[in-house]
């Protein structure tokens, strides 16, 4: 199965770019044919919004249209095309896409109207990151919604960790946590966390210590007994929730009834409801370190086999599979091309018309000023 991918490019502390093309790499080295393709319009930059987007499609913008003109030639040379972070791509435009499609979003709810929640239908699969999000897809009348785990990244795992250096002693760091403190509601939930461990280290946007450098990440997971891990509201859905356990960290994580269906809880992970559990339960497991370390052992294990990015990737390629019999496009590329020039024209039209409507107005304009002043 040949797949092209396509991702966003945005500006970070981390090149995306470079990172999404290692990733790659990797996967075609086990055997995965996939490509990228950049679905960001002046990279590295932001998302358009749905109102933009659509926008954007009705006025024939000549950056979002030569984009998808780009990715119709490209796809001539796959067989699913998977838009990854589910941005840019107009329900519109989508439909004449001449192979499977897939639409994968790792969003939280809250951002759902303005990403996910308008275009998700177009799509013949939809891979949903969030857990406990999949439902709400079946909701809005997507026909083959499926969970694919958000793994993580080979190059974010510390290789030299191993059972021995997790039942150690070498862990100092009772509690860490990488993770943005601007949202209100979770940046209440996490001062009064962080009240109850103030020595713990937090990094990340809005916090007193900053970003920590991309390159001391691993090491600091690799001193840290305890990975605690909030969300804006539903979940699991982010990078730590696979990322800490793989490297020997016994993840405490919210959402704990989702959480349950990614890990055996009490035994590979802990989940927890409120923050006032969450604290409970992160003094418990540190006074009880020997409990702490057989659950971040197991863990470990847990990510390492199910949650490595190639296993990850693996279930998306299964679900895709399982669908492709029942797929078939009702446009070869040919038509998609002329389909998109026709919408571009539409567009271009609509866009002079009310040129021409606003230029006269200002014309009309001036005319009454100048009678006024007669």
């Amino acid at each position: 199965m040949r797949v092209l991918l396509g991702h966003s490019d945005y500006s970070s502390p981390v090149n995306v770019k470079k990172k999404m093309e290692r990733w790659a790499a990797r996967l075609r080295d086990k055997g995965v044919h996939v490509d990228l393709f950049c679905l960001t319009i002046d990279p590295p930059g932001p998302m358009l919004l749905w109102n933009e987007l659509d926008r954007n499609w009705l006025n024939g913008n000549k950056k979002l249209f030569k984009l998808y003109e780009k990715l119709l030639m490209k796809c001539k040379d796959y067989d699913v095309f998977i838009n990854l972070n589910g941005i840019n791509l107009h329900p519109d435009f989508v439909k004449l896409i001449p192979i499977i499609k897939v639409y994968s979003c790792f969003d939280d709810p809250e951002s759902s109207n303005i990403l996910s929640k308008p275009v998700a239908k177009a799509y013949d699969l939809c891979l949903v990151g969030n857990i406990a999000e999949v439902k709400t897809y079946e909701e809005w009348g997507v026909e083959n919604a499926e969970f694919w785990p958000l793994g993580f990244f080979d190059d974010e795992r510390d290789p030299l960790i191993t059972e021995e250096q997790i039942c150690g002693n070498e862990r100092d760091v009772d509690v860490s946590l990488l993770c943005e403190r601007i949202g209100e509601r979770r940046k209440e939930r996490l001062d009064k966390f962080v009240n109850a461990f103030p020595n713990g280290k937090y990094y990340g946007h809005g916090w007193p210590l900053g970003f920590l450098n991309e390159n001391d990440k691993l090491a600091l997971y690799r001193r840290t007994k305890i990975g605690i891990n909030f969300h804006n509201s539903t979940g699991p859905i982010n990078y730590r929730t696979y990322m800490l356990p793989a490297n020997g960290v016994m993840l405490l994580c919210d959402n704990k009834s989702h959480l349950a269906k990614l890990y055996t809880l009490g035994e590979e992970a802990v989940g927890f409801d409120t923050v006032e559990e969450a604290i409970e339960l992160a003094h418990y497991y540190l006074e009880n370190d020997s409990e702490r370390k057989k659950i971040a052992l197991a863990g470990w294990r847990r990510a390492v086999n199910d949650y490595n990015e190639l296993a990850s990737f693996n279930v998306g390629l299964r679900h895709i599979k399982s669908i492709c019999s029942n797929m078939k496009s009702n446009y070869s590329l040919d038509d998609a091309i002329l389909s998109l020039h026709k919408s571009k024209t539409r567009g271009d039209a609509r866009f002079y018309i009310w040129g021409f409507w606003v230029s006269m107005a200002r014309k009309f304009y001036r005319l009454l000023k100048r009678a006024v002043r007669k």
